[in-house]
C-alpha cells in the first residue's frame, strides 16, 4: 500500500506505508527487547509484540496536519503505552527506569541509522552500480539494526556488571577531606587488627603523616605496606570505623579509580 504526497518543491513522493509500518514495528520490538534484557524484565513475547504493535501505530500521526508540540506529544504518550503494556507498571521509579534505558537505546539506534543513510544514501554514493537507494537503505537498515542492538546491549550488561564495583569514598585525613572512587576488588582480602585496609596510590594521599608498615604476602614474597590508621571511612554513604589506608607504589590499573576497597566493602 502507498500513499502520494508533495514535499516542499512541489514534487511528488511516494510513501510506502505497509513497509514502514513494518520497519517501524521490527525497530520498536529490538528497543523493548533490548530494555528487557538489559534490566532483567523478563517480559513475555506476547507483551514485547503488543507493545511494538502500540509503537508502530506511531507511524499514522506523522501524516496528521496537526503542529510539531502535538506530534511530539502524542509520541510521547504512545511511549509511555508501549512502555506500560510491554512492562507494567510497579512503581514511578519502575516505570522511569524502563523509559529512560528505552529512550537511551533509541538515541544510539537512531545515530546509526543517520549515519548510515546519510554515508550510504544514493545522493552520498558516487558508485553508479547503485540504482536504488531505498531498496539498499531499507533492507541495509533491516540488517544493520538487530547488529547494532546487540552490540548495544552487550556493552550495557557489561557497564553495568562493572560499574557496581564503583563506590564513591570520603575520609578526612587531618585538615584535609579525600574524596575519590574506589573499587570493590575481590582480591583485596589484607586486613590489620580484623580491620579492612583500603590500597590507595601515593599520589592520592600525603604520605609525610604519620604511618606504619604492615608485612604481607606477596608473589615474590613478604612485602611492607605504608599504612595510615583512619577513623572512619564513608563508602556510599555507609560509614566504617578504624580502617586502615594502605600506599601503594605503583598506580591502579583501572579506569578512574582512586582506591582498591577490601572486599567486604562491596555491600557499603
Amino acid at each position: 500500500m502507498s500513499l502520494f504526497f508533495y514535499n516542499d518543491s512541489g514534487d511528488t513522493m511516494k510513501v510506502y506505508i505497509d513497509l514502514l509500518l513494518i520497519f517501524n514495528f521490527l525497530i520498536d520490538l529490538l528497543l523493548l527487547m533490548s530494555v528487557s534484557l538489559i534490566l532483567k524484565r523478563m517480559a513475555t513475547f506476547n507483551r514485547l509484540v503488543l507493545g511494538a504493535f502500540l509503537g508502530s501505530l506511531s507511524v499514522f500521526i506523522l501524516f496528521l496536519p496537526i503542529s510539531n508540540f502535538l506530534l511530539l506529544f502524542l509520541k510521547i504518550v504512545i511511549s509511555v503505552l508501549m512502555i506500560i503494556s510491554t512492562f507494567s507498571y510497579r512503581d514511578f521509579s519502575y516505570f522511569m527506569k524502563n523509559m529512560g534505558y528505552f529512550y537511551f537505546a533509541s538515541m544510539v539506534l537512531g545515530g546509526m541509522i543517520y549515519l548510515w543513510n546519510t554515508t550510504f544514501s544514493y545522493e552520498g554514493v558516487t558508485s553508479s552500480f547503485i540504482s536504488n537507494s531505498y531498496q539498499l537503505n531499507f533492507f541495509g537498515l533491516l540488517l544493520l539494526s538487530p547488529i547494532c542492538i546487540a552490540y548495544y546491549v552487550r556493552k550495557m550488561k557489561s557497564m553495568k556488571e562493572q560499574y557496581q564495583f564503583y563506590k564513591t569514598v570520603t575520609f578526612s585525613l587531618g585538615d584535609s577531606l579525600i574524596q575519590g572512587v574506589g573499587f570493590c576488588d575481590s582480591g583485596n582480602t589484607l586486613t590489620y587488627k580484623n580491620k579492612p585496609v583500603i590500597l590507595a596510590t601515593k599520589e592520592k594521599v600525603d604520605t609525610r603523616r604519620k604511618t606504619f608498615f604492615l608485612p604481607y604476602k606477596t608473589v615474590q614474597g613478604i612485602s611492607l605496606l605504608k599504612c595510615i590508621s583512619l577513623k572512619e571511612v564513608w563508602v556510599e554513604g555507609r560509614r566504617w570505623k578504624n580502617v586502615y589506608l594502605g600506599i601503594m607504589d605503583e598506580d591502579i590499573q583501572i579506569d578512574g579509580i582512586d582506591f582498591l576497597l577490601h572486599n567486604s566493602m562491596l555491600g557499603g
